[in-house]
């Protein structure tokens, strides 16, 4: 019943070609996804994602250049301020 004349070499290709295939068809459907642009990687998108961030943050133009040159103030560290106030010590 299970007289096969195939050479086991033809079996371990069409076996190799069955995971290939596969693989092939999706890595061309992401290919042509990104070229027309209808998926953005995750790279881009955290890039795109910090350009609005520091779009954002920019002062407006109506801050004159002198006024953030005061010698006697630090720039910010960037820290976030806290949430709950100082309590007193007494």
């Amino acid at each position: 019943m299970n007289d096969t004349s195939t050479s086991p070499v033809i079996m371990g290709l069409l076996f190799v070609l069955r995971c290939l295939v596969p693989l092939g068809i999706l890595l061309g459907v992401s290919y042509l996804l990104r070229r027309m642009e209808l998926i953005v990687d995750q790279a881009e998108e955290e890039n795109i994602a910090q350009d609005d961030e520091v779009k954002q943050q920019t002062p407006a133009a109506s801050e004159t250049p002198a006024s953030k040159a005061v010698p006697g103030k630090q720039p910010k560290s960037g820290k976030k301020k806290s949430v709950t106030p100082k309590k007193k010590e007494s």
